[in-house]
């Protein structure tokens, strides 16, 4: 009965064990007026995206067209990174400067390597960190006074009702 134990232990440690090291990846925002992403985690970084919000894009009752969240990820991007080859650690990344590509990096949005738009005081802007080897991120914020402060912004759900997709308020579990 010992041995049996011992085993159901061992094998118990050792098949979780590798999970051990994984720790979610987390960013806070820092940064006057142009947003510095602080990251850390135990993942690689894929891609890191920012998206301008417009008044309504999430409002609940909202007609929207079946692939509505994937055309905001499409039309609304204002800046995205992504891994050229194999993503670099998002810890020895720490700090994503807007509009600066670190190196081994490319930058799909705005093509040609152009600038992104300034961020406009006021407005909502969305973040998707999007990390492997540990869970990725996403969050929001706005620049007030100048200065970049996290916002609170949920992302809709929706449902066929009467043929037409409606945004809803997405099930809690």
């Amino acid at each position: 009965m010992k041995l049996l134990t011992y085993l159901i232990l061992l094998f118990s440690v050792s098949s979780t064990s590798g999970c051990l090291g994984e720790r979610p990846t987390t960013v806070k925002l820092a940064g006057s007026p142009t947003p510095i992403f602080i990251l850390s985690g135990s993942g690689e970084l894929s891609t890191f995206s920012v998206y301008v919000v417009s008044p309504g894009d999430f409002e609940l009752g909202r007609v929207v067209g079946p692939l509505s969240l994937d055309s905001f990820f499409t039309e609304s991007a204002v800046w995205k990174i992504q891994a050229q080859q194999d993503p670099r650690p998002v810890e020895d990344l720490a700090r994503l400067q807007y509009g600066t590509v670190p190196w081994g990096y490319k930058q799909p949005v705005p093509a040609g390597g152009s600038l992104p738009p300034s961020i406009i005081a006021g407005r909502e802007y969305f973040f998707d960190c999007d990390t492997v080897e540990a869970p990725g991120v996403r969050g929001a914020f706005q620049r007030i006074d100048n200065k970049i402060i996290s916002s609170q912004i949920h992302l809709p759900c929706t449902k066929l009702e009467n043929g037409r997709q409606i945004t809803v308020p997405c099930p809690v579990h």
